[in-house]
């Protein structure tokens, strides 16, 4: 046998070595939530994530490709690493980000009576005003 055929039988029993994927996809597990804090400025990225999805989705393919060919043990560390961080983004974005449950403006029917001073300086009752109808209360944040 010539030494290249000894050269294809070598490679053909040695497994793949694919850990460089493996750190690759690593990184990017971590430049998803980058991009999403850069790109967050856009309502639609804002409430959906697709930019740091689509990052962090190649990343957890990248790293599932890495353990599924190289069985080193780093290699599996950190390919089965990238998916349980896309996992947990996951999370954050859709579960723990969440709004707690209010009861909302139902439960709110009536103000409390206050007395504050308006834009001219003179003290306003809400009481005063409730007694001659209804009222609309607008405030305005000011100023810092």
């Amino acid at each position: 046998m010539t030494q290249r055929a000894n050269d294809a039988q070598t490679t053909s029993i040695r497994p793949i070595r694919r850990g460089w994927l493996a750190f690759i996809g690593f990184l990017l597990m971590f430049t998803g939530p980058i991009v999403y804090m850069v790109t967050q400025d856009d309502p639609y990225v804002r409430s959906t994530g697709w930019p740091a999805f689509v990052i962090m989705g190649i990343g957890a393919v990248l790293g599932t490709m890495a353990f599924t060919s190289d069985r080193r043990k780093w290699v599996t560390a950190l390919g089965g690493l990238n998916v349980v961080l896309l996992a947990i983004f996951v999370y954050m974005f859709y579960v723990w980000a969440q709004l707690p449950p209010t009861q909302g403006f139902t439960a709110l029917k009536h103000a409390p009576g206050f007395t504050l001073a308006n834009q001219d300086n003179v003290d306003v009752s809400l009481n005063d005003k409730l007694a001659k109808g209804p009222v609309l209360l607008v405030f305005y944040r000011g100023f810092w």
